[in-house]
C-alpha cells in the first residue's frame, strides 16, 4: 500500500512537472525594470557618448531589440515616439539585448534631429535620450543630457554683391544678451532685427554687405564673448546709368567686389569703351559714349586682371526722327492704325535646373506697363516697363517635371512666347547600410538606408526584395513604394513569405523626387532570413506518447487505490 502511495505521488509530481514544462514557451515574462545610464550627461555636438541599459524584457524574439533616439522635447515613461515626442534622431535602430536584459552601445551627439516630423538644429540645451522595444513606440527607459557649445549662425544668402541685404540666424547663444557682428574685423550696424538674444538664445539680424572686394570675407558673431564664424563671398557686380539711350549718349558703369587696385576694361559688345583701376575696396566708375549701333539690346561687361567680371543690358533707341517740312494740305485719307511697336526679348537661358534665377530683359513694350511673365501659366515675376518699354527682371524657376514648357512675357497689349526647358536633377543614389553584405538575419527583417539628398523635395523611396541579384519582374518578392522615411521593417506575413527560399535574396533602393523623377537603385545586397523553430514531428509523438503512458499509469493506481477502500 505504501509502495502504491510512492508511485501515485511521483506520478502526480511528474505530470505537474510535465505540464510546466510544456507551458513554459509561452508563459509571460516578468515584468522588467528597465534603466538606462549614459558615461556622461553633457557633451558637444559630435561627441561619443556611451550607454549602457539593464533590467530589460529578453523573453520575447521580438523584445530583443531596442531603438534608442535623441530628442529636444521631454516626455515621461509611458509616453510615445511620434505622439508626445516628434522631433528626434535615431541614433541606434534594433539593437539586440543580451539573454540578461543587458545591453551596452555608444552614438555620437547628433547635430539635427532629422528622423521626426520637423527637421530640428540641435544647439546648446537640455536634451533627452530615449529606448523603446522593437515595434513599440512606448518610452520604457529615460535619460537627461546637456548639449554645450558657442551657438551656431546661419547666413542667408552667404555670397552676392556688395550691398546685398545678409540675414543672420543665430540659436544655442546665451539667453538675453547683446550681439555684435563684424565684418573683416569691423564692427557693422545692425539694420533690423534683433540686436540681443532671446530667452532661448536665438536671434535673427539684418546687416548690408560693406564695400569689399571679391571672395572670401569674415562674419564674426559675438554674445557675451562667444564668437561664432562663418564665411561670406563677395561677387563682382556693375551699374549701368542710364540703362537705354541713342547713340552717343553718356553711359555710366559703377564697379564693386572686383579686386584690389585692379585694372578693369569696360566691354559694350565686345568692344572695349573705357579702363579704369579699382580702389581699395575693388570698387570703380568708368564712363564712355554710345556707339553708332542699330536699335536693339546689347551686353556691356566689365572684367578686371583676374577674371572677376559683371554684365548688364543696354537699349540703344532708334534717333528721333527730324520733322519734315508742312507740305500744302491736300484732302487726305483716314490715317491708318499706327503699327504696333516691335518688341525684343533677351533670356540669359532657355533651359535651367529647378531653383535657378534666369535674367529676362526686354524693349520696345508699353512705357510703365506691367510686364507679366509666365512659365505654363504660373506667374513668376513681373516688372514695370521703363521710359523707352525697357525692362530686366529675374524670375526663380518653380518646381515642374522636367521637360519644355511655354514662356510668355506680355504687357497686356504685347505678348511674347517661347520654349522654356526645365531640368530637374535626379535625387543622389542612397548607401545602404542594414542588413548588411551576405548575413544571415533573425526576425524582425530591418532595412536601413542612409537619405538621399536632392532638390526635388521631398524624397520619397522604393525598396525591392528579390531571389535573384538582376532583379527580374518575375523573381521580385517584396516591392514597397512611396517609404517616407529611409528605413523599413517588414510585417510579420511579409517575413514569413521570406522563409520559404533557401537560396540567399537580394535587396535594393531607389530615391524617387516629388515631381517623380526617380534616381538610380542601390547595387543588390544578399542576406538571408532565419528559419523559424519548430520542433521535429518524432519529437512531438514522445511527448505526446509519455504524456498518454503517464495519464494512463495516474488512472491505474487511482483505481486501484478506489478498489482497496472499497
Amino acid at each position: 500500500m505504501q509502495y502504491g502511495k510512492k508511485i501515485f505521488r511521483i506520478l502526480t509530481v511528474a505530470v505537474i512537472l510535465l505540464i510546466l514544462v510544456m507551458a513554459l514557451p509561452t508563459a509571460p515574462a516578468l515584468a522588467a525594470s528597465e534603466d538606462i545610464s549614459l558615461d556622461s550627461d553633457e557633451g558637444e555636438i559630435g561627441d561619443e557618448i556611451n550607454i549602457e541599459g539593464d533590467g530589460f524584457d529578453e523573453s520575447d524574439t521580438q523584445d530583443h531589440f531596442v531603438h534608442i533616439y535623441f530628442s529636444d522635447e521631454e516626455a515621461d515613461e509611458g509616453d510615445k515616439i511620434d505622439d508626445e515626442v516628434e522631433n528626434y534622431e535615431k541614433v541606434e535602430s534594433l539593437l539586440w539585448i543580451d539573454e540578461d536584459g543587458e545591453f551596452s552601445t555608444s552614438f555620437d551627439v547628433p547635430d539635427d534631429l532629422t528622423d521626426g516630423e520637423d527637421d530640428v538644429e540641435v544647439g546648446s540645451g537640455t536634451y533627452y535620450v530615449y529606448v523603446t522595444y522593437y515595434d513599440d513606440e512606448e518610452i520604457v527607459a529615460v535619460a537627461e543630457f546637456t548639449v554645450t557649445g558657442v551657438g551656431e549662425i546661419e547666413m542667408d544668402p552667404d555670397e552676392d554683391p556688395v550691398g546685398t541685404e545678409v540675414e543672420i540666424a543665430g540659436s544655442g547663444f546665451t539667453d538675453n544678451k547683446d550681439i555684435t557682428i563684424e565684418y573683416d574685423g569691423d564692427e557693422v550696424d545692425i539694420e533690423d532685427g534683433d540686436d540681443e538674444t532671446d530667452s532661448d538664445g536665438e536671434f535673427v539680424s539684418l546687416i548690408l554687405i560693406p564695400e569689399s572686394t571679391a571672395g572670401d570675407h569674415t562674419i564674426t558673431v559675438n554674445v557675451d564673448g562667444n564668437e561664432v564664424e562663418a564665411e561670406f563671398t563677395v561677387e563682382p557686380a556693375i551699374i549701368v546709368s542710364p540703362t537705354s539711350g541713342e547713340a552717343g549718349t553718356e553711359v555710366t558703369v559703377s564697379g564693386t567686389g572686383y579686386g584690389k587696385r585692379q585694372d578693369v576694361v569696360v566691354y559694350f559688345d565686345d568692344d572695349e569703351m573705357a579702363a579704369e583701376t579699382t580702389d581699395s575696396d575693388g570698387s570703380f566708375t568708368a564712363t564712355f559714349n554710345l556707339p553708332d549701333l542699330a536699335e536693339d539690346i546689347y551686353d556691356i561687361e566689365a572684367e578686371d586682371d583676374d577674371d572677376n567680371s559683371d554684365s548688364a543690358k543696354f537699349t540703344i533707341l532708334a534717333a528721333a526722327a527730324e520733322p519734315a517740312e508742312p507740305e500744302p494740305q491736300e484732302p487726305e485719307p483716314e490715317p491708318a492704325e499706327p503699327p504696333a511697336p516691335e518688341t525684343a526679348i533677351n533670356i540669359s537661358t532657355t533651359t535651367a535646373d529647378v531653383g535657378s534665377d534666369v535674367i529676362v530683359t526686354g524693349a520696345g513694350f508699353k512705357a510703365g506697363g506691367v510686364i507679366a511673365i509666365e512659365l505654363d501659366g504660373e506667374a513668376v515675376a513681373s516688372v514695370v516697363a521703363e521710359q523707352g518699354g525697357i525692362f530686366v527682371t529675374t524670375f526663380n524657376v518653380p518646381v515642374h517635371e522636367a521637360g519644355d514648357y511655354t514662356l510668355t512675357i506680355t504687357d497686356g497689349t504685347n505678348t511674347n512666347e517661347l520654349t522654356f526647358t526645365v531640368e530637374v536633377e535626379p535625387p543622389a543614389v542612397p548607401v545602404p547600410i542594414l542588413p548588411e553584405m551576405g548575413v544571415t538575419v533573425k526576425p524582425p527583417v530591418f532595412f536601413d538606408w542612409e537619405p538621399a539628398g536632392s532638390d526635388d523635395q521631398p524624397v520619397t523611396y522604393t525598396l525591392q526584395i528579390a531571389t535573384d541579384s538582376e532583379f527580374p519582374e518575375k523573381d521580385i518578392v517584396t516591392e514597397k513604394d512611396k517609404l517616407s522615411s529611409s528605413d523599413y521593417t517588414l510585417t510579420g506575413e511579409e517575413a514569413a513569405r521570406l522563409n520559404i527560399y533557401d537560396a540567399p535574396l537580394y535587396w535594393r533602393v531607389k530615391a524617387v523626387g516629388d515631381t517623380g523623377n526617380a534616381g538610380t537603385w542601390t547595387g543588390a545586397g544578399e542576406f538571408q532570413v532565419t528559419k523559424p523553430f519548430s520542433m521535429p514531428n518524432w519529437a512531438l509523438f514522445t511527448v505526446a506518447g509519455i504524456g498518454v503512458l503517464l495519464i494512463f499509469l495516474l488512472g491505474y493506481f487511482v483505481g486501484r487505490r478506489a478498489t482497496y477502500y472499497h
